[in-house]
């Protein structure tokens, strides 16, 4: 069973943080700029480079503890055709959970296929080692993915559900961002959140590994 707590987890949850959250991030600015938006763009956002979207605190949070998280993306709505303010806002902050679910998908298949793309025998040490990795990345990836789709400020499902909705209750919205922001604290940096997210992780790898089971 794979633990996110052990000394020898370290490398394989950064690798796999790494690759989901600058995949993640790039996802965002480069569907902005797409739209109309260059803010990310000018600010070095859309980039493949991890140190352009790592946060401190976020990566030590994913090395003491089960979820960390990246700098804050800058997106002007503002900068968004006038007709297509809403859905342009709402496609930019689905793209970064799509990408997530797409790199789960993609770790998964290759998984299984490592050993045909390597030409190595299936039992070898080198596959073993990286199906380890491998593991990481659909794991982190399909909780990340999840996680931003959480209706919850500053995650991205609440800017998606606040695109949805009529300007009256766009501005609802704004009114409930302070708690909205105090409750994901809670989860990612108290105790109480901390104990619940560890709860969350041995579930999705006992349902990802019956999965890589079947």
């Amino acid at each position: 069973m794979l633990s996110y707590y052990h000394l020898e987890s370290l490398l394989p949850r950064l690798f796999a943080f790494l690759i989901a959250m600058t995949l993640h991030d790039t996802a965002h600015a480069g569907v902005a700029w797409l739209l109309g938006d260059r803010t990310a763009r000018d600010g070095k956002r859309l980039s493949l480079n991890p140190l352009a979207h790592i946060d401190a605190l976020g990566l030590a949070m994913i090395i003491f503890g089960p979820y960390g998280w990246s700098k804050n993306m800058p997106v002007n709505p503002d900068r968004f055709p006038a007709h297509k303010r809403k859905l342009s806002q709402t496609l930019v902050y689905l793209a970064g959970p799509l990408t997530n679910m797409v790199l789960a998908l993609f770790f998964w298949w290759l998984y299984f296929f490592l050993p045909s793309i390597l030409g190595t025998g299936s039992e070898s040490i080198a596959i073993a080692e990286w199906r380890v990795y491998l593991q990481y990345c659909v794991i982190v990836n399909v909780m990340i993915g999840f996680i931003h789709l959480l209706p919850l400020y500053p995650l991205d499902g609440w800017f998606i559900w606040k695109g949805l909705v009529s300007p009256a209750k766009q501005a609802w919205f704004k009114q409930q961002e302070k708690k909205a922001l105090i409750l994901v604290i809670v989860l990612l940096v108290t105790p109480i959140g901390q104990r619940a997210l560890s709860h969350i992780y041995p579930y999705a790898v006992q349902v990802i590994m019956h999965i890589y089971s079947l």
